[in-house]
């Protein structure tokens, strides 16, 4: 692999993540899928760990169905890492969740699945009490379990369904970042075509162990280079994943040139 690691200098700024650099889309996914599924496999056949394994929406899920169904058993507890409230469960990321093999190898094997669809008659209030309910119940009984977790960056900074909000950053830390609650219910509009969210926190995203961060797409070059930069969750919510305890971030090629950065010449 094209691995840059911890302490990475670009333009003398500095990163504490480690960086894998790919040839191209499909090889990211291919590459990070497989990490993936090295990892989960350390966790449960030489740690004996259970895994809280929740995965972020959009292209994200490109990554599920490349997972080794051979680390999938009931060691397992699968869900998403942010959720879109829709009665009609249109735009649902569980829903999305369903439609992949993974999630069909997971019931299939026998694991644990956290369902924050939206049920007949729910409020958003009421399915984020569920889903932080689920969240540290699961924690309880697994105190020295692994919460693993995917992660995206759009080209806004957003990233878990935790928008900016550069016009109220008092507002974005009351949602987000109070230190008590694990997920919110709150109203996105005008900041996303899916208003109604129901997301995990800052202070959540703070208890997760290992997060795999996946970013491939030349337009999101300009917010990979601020994310570098930057340390703003109000303006930025990306620059999170700078400060989580380990993990990693799997970029293409096209987007480190899109933020201005020399990509490798050779991926072996």
């Amino acid at each position: 692999d094209t691995r840059v690691g911890q302490n990475v200098d670009f333009d003398r700024l500095t990163i504490e993540i480690e960086l894998y650099i790919r040839k191209d889309k499909e090889d990211t996914a291919s590459f990070f899928a497989k990490d993936i599924a090295r990892k989960l496999r350390e966790f449960h056949n030489e740690e004996r760990r259970d895994v809280l394994f929740l995965s972020s929406g959009g292209s994200a899920f490109d990554v599920l169905d490349g997972i080794d169904e051979k680390v999938i058993s009931p060691y397992l507890t699968i869900g998403v890492l942010d959720e879109r409230f829709d009665p009609s469960n249109k735009t649902s990321n569980y829903a999305q969740l369903r439609k992949t093999a993974f999630y069909k190898r997971a019931v299939a094997r026998g694991c644990r699945l956290i369902d924050t669809s939206t049920k007949n008659g729910q409020t958003e209030e009421v399915l984020a009490d569920f889903y932080e309910t689920e969240l540290r119940s699961w924690r309880a009984l697994h105190p020295k379990g692994i919460i693993m977790a995917t992660m995206g960056v759009a080209p806004d900074g957003h990233t878990a369904g935790i928008m900016p909000f550069p016009e109220d950053p008092e507002r974005f830390h009351a949602l987000f970042d109070d230190g008590k609650h694990w997920v919110v219910p709150y109203d996105a509009t005008g900041k996303n075509p899916d208003p109604r969210r129901v997301t995990t926190t800052l202070t959540f995203l703070r208890q997760i162990d290992i997060v795999g961060v996946f970013m491939v797409d030349a337009k999101k070059g300009p917010i990979f280079r601020e994310l570098i930069a930057g340390d703003n969750y109000a303006d930025l919510p990306g620059c999170i994943i700078k400060t989580l305890p380990r993990g990693a971030v799997y970029v293409s090629a096209d987007l480190v040139r899109a933020a201005g950065y020399a990509a490798p010449g050779k991926y072996s």
